[in-house]
């Protein structure tokens, strides 16, 4: 009996599929959706620091893009603060745009750098106002332990665009749209805790990576619906023909000015309501099953012979 019941505990836990969980009920100690937007709106927007940072990091960035030759369209400049891979577009149009599409490709890395040294130091402000009540610029330098991550995820952004346009492609036009938007859903929806685990806890790259795919896949979360509520309408702004600031031209009128500021404000908000809705489970998430050390794979070879 005693044998029996050893084995049981070191039987691992079966495994669960990408989407399952998505009908259990909701987890008590994860925020509502709505609440988590108004509360991570409410610390992101009355932080002077934050609001006064993105107003000055727009400004001073679109002055260097275009003094660099970028043509526009300026409204992409909207999804500077936006996580991955929404935010690739941004990294994609500017490179692009200011050495062509050859060499582009490859200064687009040196883009998704600059990229992420800002959202580093945003999320870092973000994590401080909803921690504290107030960002500081403690909060922005705290924010510097997670550009490695932040770095890795604009390198994976770019990854995830490619791939979703060559499944597209191969799918034919009728599911290309499909297919892009769910990759950029499943994508926001897996690897948005990364950033804000990387920042508040000492952890490597591939832990961080790791650990926002468990506490994004916790069973009743509602993580994935949170994720596709926010990607979709944002992809569509890719898209739509109205949007203000979408010609192009280096002379953004109030309304193209108004629509970045405002898209940028939603972003934040949004990694208000990630960092939120993360701090409020992180005790929850399970750690990665350990590696089987050299002893007991020996073993294992040895009874398997």
């Amino acid at each position: 009996m005693s044998s029996r019941r050893g084995d049981r505990r070191n039987t691992p836990p079966p495994r669960r599929g990408l989407l399952s969980g998505m009908s259990a009920p909701p987890m008590d100690s994860m925020p509502k959706m709505r609440t988590s937007f108004t509360r991570g709106l409410a610390a992101t927007w009355s932080s002077p620091l934050i609001v006064g940072s993105l107003l000055a990091w727009l400004l001073v960035e679109w002055i260097l893009v275009v003094a660099l030759g970028y043509p526009g369209p300026f409204a992409l400049l909207a999804h500077i603060s936006a996580p991955t891979p929404l935010s690739t577009f941004t990294d994609l149009s500017l490179s692009t745009g200011i050495l062509g599409l050859q060499r582009g490709l490859l200064f687009v890395f040196a883009v998704a750098a600059v990229h992420a040294l800002w959202f580093s130091l945003l999320a870092g402000m973000v994590i401080d106002a909803v921690e504290t009540g107030a960002a500081s610029r403690w909060g922005a330098i705290r924010g510097l332990r997670g550009y490695p991550v932040v770095l890795a995820l604009h390198v994976i952004g770019v990854a995830v665009v490619f791939v979703a346009q060559i499944i597209a492609a191969l799918g034919g036009s009728s599911l290309a749209l499909v297919i892009q938007i769910a990759a950029i859903v499943v994508a926001t929806w897996l690897f948005a805790f990364a950033p804000i685990i990387s920042i508040t806890e000492h952890r490597r790259l591939m832990d961080c990576l790791g650990r926002s795919v468990r506490a994004a896949r916790l069973p009743g979360s509602g993580n994935l619906t949170f994720a596709a509520i926010y990607a979709v309408p944002v992809y569509a702004t890719f898209l739509a023909p109205g949007v203000p600031g979408i010609l192009l031209g280096v002379n953004p009128s109030a309304g193209a000015w108004a629509f970045v500021v405002l898209m940028n404000l939603l972003h934040i908000a949004i990694v208000g309501a990630w960092a939120l809705r993360y701090l409020a489970i992180a005790d929850e998430v399970p750690e990665a099953p350990a590696r089987p050390t050299r002893d007991r794979a020996a073993d294992r070879s040895g009874r398997r012979r």
